[in-house]
């Protein structure tokens, strides 16, 4: 997965400015979701990049934690950034699955789960975040599973037709049912408060 699809200058500024970056996560999250529903698979996949970087810079921007009035605030922006990462990641995830690129959607949710590892350690004393980006590792966790599961079912599948036309029956999982399982996964994400 490439790591710049925001340009360089631009991302600098939204990393100075994590509100602005919250804005535009929010205006890429809408034409993200405008593109898929026209069918312009190849726009939303660009546009779903482009949100996760947004909110990977939101996620790791550094902000002023000072003051306890705002405290509860930043509590509700921190929950809020987890859970737009997250979704943003198996969102472009089941975009990339969609357009059978699974090894990219694998990646994708491997690289999200290792950047909720990064940003543990800074929330070990917020018990309710810490628990949150625990559930969004489980569910990056379980998604991933599910495509390395449909990748060697599928390999299993098309071995077997070649080596003889046998069907491989219950070990055939079609792509249908896993984009429901990571959809779902996705919905249980955003539930999350």
């Amino acid at each position: 997965m490439s790591t710049q699809h925001l340009c360089p200058v631009y991302t600098k500024w939204l990393q100075l400015n994590p509100i602005d970056a919250r804005k535009h996560r929010h205006f890429l999250q809408d034409s993200m979701q405008k593109a898929r529903l026209q069918g312009q698979l190849d726009k939303a996949c660009t546009l779903a990049y482009q949100t996760l970087e947004a909110a990977k810079l939101v996620l790791t921007a550094l902000q002023n934690v000072s003051n306890q009035n705002i405290s509860n605030y930043k509590d509700n922006s921190v929950r809020e950034d987890i859970i737009s990462y997250s979704a943003a990641g198996m969102y472009l995830s089941s975009l990339l699955h969609c357009s059978d690129n699974s090894q990219e959607a694998h990646n994708v949710l491997q690289q999200c789960q290792q950047q909720l590892i990064a940003v543990l350690p800074l929330h070990a004393t917020n018990h309710t975040i810490l628990a949150l980006i625990k559930t969004a590792m489980h569910a990056f966790e379980q998604s991933s599973l599910l495509l390395v599961n449909n990748t060697l079912a599928n390999f299993d599948a098309a071995n077997s037709n070649a080596d003889g036309g046998h069907s491989v029956g219950s070990h055939f999982v079609d792509n249908h049912s896993v984009s429901k399982r990571i959809y779902r996964a996705n919905n249980r994400l955003s539930l999350v408060h």
